[in-house]
């Protein structure tokens, strides 16, 4: 297209426009017949479309039973490997949840042992060094010390009990040494200043009497045995079972069963059938496709010659108005000319009626010169005198009336009316 385009653009418009015209015209009577032969074409198609429809019809209803039934597989492969899921995770929480009662457990086992020690050596406890630090400070120093040390132990322990095993077990006896300790701290700083005398006592004995210590011990050793047992036949991790066949479903990535099979060989067989009705159908097809590009490809020659034709005529019409405009700038061109012909022969005589005007104004004042200024008319300045003509004067030069413009120096005015020899 860009060739033809440029060849066209090089040789002569109105050649182009007639080759143009007959391209046009010959494709023009080339299309009726290509036409008249896409419509057989196009008949022969649509009957072998006809005789493969059926034949189609049950290949595709084959395939999509072949493909629900893959779906159906699969769904099922999906469901399986949910419910396994589902179960693995209620076993994990189970165990986790028994994992934590053992750890909880034996955490509080642990710390209520540990109290019950203390309850057991409480004369011990309440001489340690500890409490004798604690005596040496202040009341309210000793209860945010003890207060301030029991909330960390809670703080540590609660973040370390989410942890399994040995560490889980400590953090849960942090948490419960934590409530317990800073009770048991400022207890036995009472005690040891009651002991002294610094404090008077709660029950007005100095000393707790054994059976109230062995009695607390016991109390702790209890719950020391509570804790212990629910950690030990706290039982297995419980949860749901999971059915034998729901792994293997879950994992059958083959997708096979009697139907599926039986679905899939049915479709064999049928497309098997229709292969020789679909390749009449394809042969047809391509003919068809064939008849439509040749009509195709007449109607883009058309059109190629239908648009040369429309840019020589462009062209043809781009030349004559570049003509005409160049023939009305020409015109306009030599009316500018003669107008400044015209405007230069007024400039000439003007100005020769110019120089003429000078030259009258140049005699006139080289008349002028020679003149007398003093009387109108011309009298010479040179003169020894004037008289008038008819008079008794003696001359030498005689003249008639004139108007006395500046000074009467030849006295012609006698009666000074501005006139000279007006008798």
């Amino acid at each position: 297209m860009l060739g033809l385009c440029s060849v066209a653009n090089a040789q002569d418009p109105e050649a182009g426009l007639v080759e143009a015209q007959e391209r046009a015209a010959a494709v023009t009577g080339e299309i009726p017949d290509l036409e008249a032969a896409l419509k057989p074409v196009q008949a022969r198609y649509e009957a072998a479309a006809r005789d493969a429809a059926p034949v189609r019809s049950r290949l595709r209803s084959a395939s999509s039973r072949v493909a629900a039934i893959e779906d159906s597989l699969r769904a099922r492969r999906q469901r399986a490997a949910i419910a396994v899921n589902r179960v693995e995770h209620e076993r994990t929480e189970a165990r986790d949840a028994h994992d934590k009662t053992v750890r909880v457990g034996i955490g509080l086992g642990i710390a209520a042992l540990v109290l019950a020690a203390i309850a057991l050596s409480w004369g011990w406890f309440r001489a340690s060094a500890a409490v004798a630090l604690l005596v040496r400070t202040e009341l309210g120093q000793a209860i945010g010390l003890c207060v301030g040390g029991g909330l960390l132990a809670v703080i540590v322990g609660a973040a370390i009990s989410s942890t399994g095993g040995v560490v889980g077990v400590v953090g849960y006896a942090l948490v419960a040494l934590g409530f317990g300790l800073p009770i048991a701290f400022v207890l036995a700083r009472h005690s040891a200043e009651v002991q002294r005398g610094r404090s008077s006592a709660y029950l007005r004995r100095e000393r707790l009497p054994a059976r109230a210590t062995q009695g607390l011990a016991g109390l702790f050793a209890a719950l020391f045995l509570l804790f212990l047992g629910s950690a030990v036949f706290a039982g297995e991790a419980k949860s749901g079972d999971v059915d034998a066949q729901l792994p293997v479903q879950a994992e059958d990535a083959a997708l096979s069963s009697p139907a599926l099979v039986a679905a899939k060989s049915k479709a064999s067989k049928l497309e098997h059938q229709a292969s020789a009705v679909l390749v009449v159908l394809h042969r047809k097809q391509a003919d068809l496709r064939t008849a439509k590009r040749r009509l195709n490809a007449a109607r883009a020659r058309l059109a190629d010659a239908e648009g040369d034709e429309r840019r020589f005529t462009q062209r043809l019409a781009a030349i004559e108005e570049r003509e005409l405009r160049q023939q009305r700038n020409e015109e306009r061109k030599a009316q500018k000319l003669a107008e400044a012909e015209e405007r230069e022969a007024a400039k000439l005589a003007e100005a020769e009626e110019r120089e003429y005007e000078e030259a009258l104004q140049e005699e006139e004042e080289l008349a002028a010169e020679e003149c007398d200024p003093n009387y109108s008319g011309c009298l010479d300045p040179n003169a020894v005198d004037y008289d008038c003509e008819g008079g008794s004067g003696d001359g030498p030069l005689y003249t008639g009336t004139v108007e006395v413009l500046g000074v009467d120096r030849y006295g012609l005015d006698e009666d000074g009316d501005g006139i000279g020899c007006d008798s």
